[in-house]
């Protein structure tokens, strides 16, 4: 009876401090998953495409990321075969951007932040980051050294093995090697391209698209040189070639990101030279709108002189707008010329009757080459002249999309959702949806008219998944425009699946008490409508329950080895990724005690 007791003693001795184990680990991740609160970040995430992933440093699990989220220090970020980010750090105007298919880590140690590139390719500009005198070092961890990056802007890529190949385009680097040296690390200066510059988005008049200029010099004398382009590092085709002896090419590329290198051959076709890789991202930009007077307009005056009022509205990327007023075709006769900065209305005072040219210059932001509108007239007459002519009331009109519904995400077709608010919808008719892709032709968007007025929203379908450019325009009963929205740019994604649930504690063995019960529980997961469990042995699916809480006590289960495993199911219907197998253990050995004869009677 005593050597009963004992053992009994040790298995519960055992078992509490397996017990007390669990529970002090479990409570010190927890702490450790929220002591981020406390820890100041490295780093914001700036613009997002596509998927992008991170994994703090206390966790196993990746997830979403969504611009404007802190980076903290340990934390592994990654890309899909279509994603980038920005990473702008702290206390600097630095920042890196992780390209495509790139897995990247973040650490901060002895007063510097060091980069680990684990695969794939970045740019990192630094070099503005210099006149911070409180900044941090910034540094890349190679298999040949560690690169100071602080005064740099470079491109980096990871090579075969650990080899990391460093491009030094602007600034300053150096690498310090396992024997304690330094080297400076310079530009190339074998082949240099004058323009595009290396990583500078090429702006353009989105109605307007010309042709881009690829200057180089340092090719070998009597070279044929090509420009390969693609959608990626990995995807480059050559395009178009250059004129023989040449030194430079135009290239009509659409709208959108774009990778390309140089490569030189010689006459006898092997290669002579090429280039590095760069990415260049030509941007669209819109000029304001013409909200009045529109093309061939005729104002009605009650009486002249008349003053004249132009209204607009200004696009997100103009920085400056010049309005040119003309009082013959040839351009020779100017009235006026005004340049404005935030203003979206001029009036132009003492006109007298007759015809007027105008137009509107627009300079963009990241470009210093204006885009000249097209020259439009408009005429002013007496009033009972123009009476008989539907009188024209510009309309004003604004996206009411959250900043959230930016990246919108779709279940089976993807959809661009689209709402919007307008003044004076009164005199409104019909709305004009458009919409194209990033890298379309804004001339060939797609349209159609919603004839309901009151009907504000609509969903639009799309072939693919993207990023779009959508406008709305306000239209009277003859078709004429009364106004438009600025230019949205919306990307369209998959809904992604919901995180595989994980059982706590997270790591180790599940083990049922003495009686053969278990106590499941594990963590609840956003957006989950309901869990299944699905129970097996030595590979065989025993049982498979659906659950509507975080938790459940199974009962029942013969001694042995199981394995457990969870998924979550969002309210579409769709499996989460499933989580790792456990192990559940159901003791052979019972608490319950073994009835005692007593006494035995025989008659």
């Amino acid at each position: 009876m005593k050597k009963q007791w004992k053992r009994l003693l040790i298995a519960a001795l055992s078992s509490s401090s397996v017990f007390a184990a669990t529970w002090f680990w479990y409570q010190s991740t927890a702490d450790t998953r929220s002591s981020n609160s406390n820890e100041k970040p490295l780093a914001y995430v700036g613009k997002v495409v596509e998927d992008i992933q991170r994994r703090p440093a206390s966790r196993l699990l990746w997830q979403l990321v969504n611009s404007g989220e802190p980076l903290y220090n340990g934390e592994a970020i990654r890309t899909s075969e279509r994603g980038e980010v920005r990473i702008q750090f702290v206390d600097s105007d630095r920042y890196l951007d992780l390209e495509p298919e790139s897995l990247i880590v973040i650490k901060k140690s002895e007063g510097e932040i060091a980069l680990d590139l684990m695969e794939g390719s970045l740019f990192v500009n630094a070099k503005t980051g210099t006149a911070e005198g409180n900044a941090p070092g910034l540094v890349l961890n190679s298999a040949n050294g560690k690169v100071d990056l602080s005064q740099a802007s470079a491109s980096l890529s990871k090579g075969r093995g650990d080899s990391v190949d460093v491009q030094v385009l602007e600034g300053k680097a150096s690498i310090k090697g396992s024997d304690g040296q330094s080297k400076d690390l310079t530009t190339r200066e074998e082949v240099k391209i004058l323009t595009p510059l290396p990583q500078k988005p090429v702006a353009m008049d989105a109605e307007n698209p010309e042709a881009v200029p690829f200057q180089w010099q340092g090719f070998p004398a009597n070279s044929n040189v090509t420009l390969w382009v693609g959608p990626s590092r990995k995807q480059l085709k050559p395009l178009m070639k250059a004129a023989p002896n040449a030194n430079q090419l135009m290239a009509s590329l659409p709208f959108g990101r774009h990778y390309w290198k140089l490569v030189a051959t010689n006459p006898q076709g092997s290669v002579a030279a090429e280039s590095a890789i760069y990415k260049t991202e030509i941007l669209a930009r819109y000029a304001p709108t013409m909200v009045f007077p529109t093309a061939d307009a005729e104002v009605p005056a009650v009486q002249t002189p008349y003053d004249m009022t132009f209204k607009w509205q200004k696009g997100d990327d103009t920085r400056q707008m010049t309005l040119e007023l003309w009082a013959d075709e040839q351009l020779k006769n100017k009235i006026s010329s005004n340049t404005f900065t935030k203003e979206e209305s001029f009036t132009a005072p003492g006109l007298k009757g007759g015809t007027y040219f105008w137009r509107m210059t627009t300079y963009f932001v990241d470009t210093e080459k204006p885009a000249l509108g097209k020259v439009q007239k408009f005429t002013i007459k007496p009033a009972n002249q123009v009476q008989a002519k539907v009188e024209f009331v510009p309309v004003q009109i604004n996206f009411t999309m959250p900043e959230k519904d930016m990246v919108q995400y779709y279940v089976e077709k993807p959809r661009l959702g689209l709402s919007w608010k307008a003044d004076k919808a009164e005199n409104v008719s019909a709305w004009r949806v458009k919409y194209h892709t990033e890298e379309e032709d804004p001339a060939l968007a797609q349209s159609f008219d919603v004839k309901e007025v009151q009907n504000t929203q609509v969903q639009a379908p799309v072939a693919r998944p993207g990023r779009y450019i959508a406008s709305i325009e306000a239209l009277n009963k003859d078709g004429k425009v009364l106004g438009t929205t600025s230019s949205q740019i919306l990307t369209v994604s998959p809904l992604p699946l919901l995180e595989a649930p994980s059982f706590t504690p997270a790591e180790g063995t599940l083990q049922a008490s003495m009686d053969g019960r278990t106590q499941l529980t594990w963590n609840p997961v956003e957006g989950a409508k309901e869990y299944w469990l699905t129970i097996r042995k030595d590979g065989k699916e025993l049982k498979r329950s659906k659950y509507m809480q975080n938790s459940t006590a199974l009962k029942n289960l013969l001694p042995g080895e199981y394995e457990v495993e969870l998924i979550a199911v969002d309210t579409y219907g769709r499996n989460s990724q499933a989580g790792p197998a456990r192990k559940l253990l159901v003791p052979d050995k019972s608490n319950v005690r073994a009835p005692t004869l007593k006494k035995i009677k025989v008659n």
